[in-house]
């Protein structure tokens, strides 16, 4: 932990005051979120310069489906379906949309 993560999970923590979630669940929620952003950086960096880490695992799939696609219909029917509904390189946006809804449904439940 550097000089500087007290800060913003300072932030993060005040931004969820007055939401009727306890210390230790603002404290999870700041987790999750941070856990989740810095999961999707670390594949970003792991692709290397030249990014894209969707479509590096996008091909590897690819190549693995071609060979054993029979085995694994689901997950061979999963990018074709991204690719026609225009949902590449969605993770990051995805996941904080889930935890956050997750979360808001939280916060009304508290508040009634």
């Amino acid at each position: 932990m550097g000089p500087c993560e007290p800060a913003w999970i300072e932030q993060a923590l005040a931004a969820l005051d007055d939401t009727g979630l306890t210390g230790a669940e603002r404290m999870d929620a700041v987790v999750l979120l941070s856990g989740h952003v810095r999961e999707i950086a670390q594949q970003a960096r792991a692709a290397g310069p030249a990014g894209d880490p969707e479509a590096q695992l996008s091909a590897t799939l690819g190549e693995l489906m071609r060979e054993h696609g029979e085995r694994y219909p689901a997950v061979a029917a999963a990018p074709a379906s991204a690719a026609q509904h225009g949902g590449q390189d969605q993770a990051l946006e995805f996941g904080l949309q889930r935890i956050l809804d997750g979360l808001g449904l939280l916060i009304d439940r508290r508040a009634s």
